[in-house]
């Protein structure tokens, strides 16, 4: 029994001493420094992007970034029926960003993407809405990553 306790208690002092600090723990966006955001892609998609996006830019700083997005959208059949006809339809989505310093170099670049299954019937209007409604989700969800994605390595290359 003594030695499960002096065990636990070794075990227990390594793992608190092991010096892990999360590196995004109280980083504020504000803080990063970014002078503009460009954007690249189909209108609609740039739309929903530039509108949701919460980055906060700050013009005319110095030693300041340039945060270029591109974003990408693609869509294949994943099941067809007996005559051929697609009934299920994968949408995906990508993003790639590239941060660049003041002598636009790029410093810093990433790609993150994400894909949802849809049902395809003979209704043309219900399937697009239903794309749209499908592609603001995966966006929403690539915001959210997005906007991580580059706050981590805006710390990283600024550390």
């Amino acid at each position: 029994m003594n030695i499960l306790k002096y065990t636990s208690l070794i075990i227990f002092l390594l793992l608190t001493s092991c010096g892990f600090t999360p590196m995004l723990k109280d980083v504020n966006l504000e803080d990063l420094r970014i002078s503009k955001i460009e954007y690249l892609g189909p209108n609609d998609l740039v739309y929903f992007l530039r509108s949701n996006l919460d980055i906060p830019i700050v013009k005319f700083i110095k030693n300041s970034y340039v945060v270029q997005i591109q974003i990408r959208e693609g869509a294949k059949s994943v099941t067809k029926d007996k005559a051929g006809i697609t009934t299920r339809e994968e949408i995906t989505i990508g993003i790639t960003f590239k941060i660049k310093n003041d002598k636009n170099t790029v410093i810093g670049s990433e790609s993150l993407s994400d894909s949802k299954t849809v049902s395809v019937t003979n209704n043309i209007s219900t399937d697009a809405e239903i794309k749209r409604i499908e592609k603001e989700n995966i966006i929403t969800n690539l915001i959210q990553q997005l906007t991580f994605a580059i706050g981590a390595k805006m710390i990283s290359i600024q550390k």
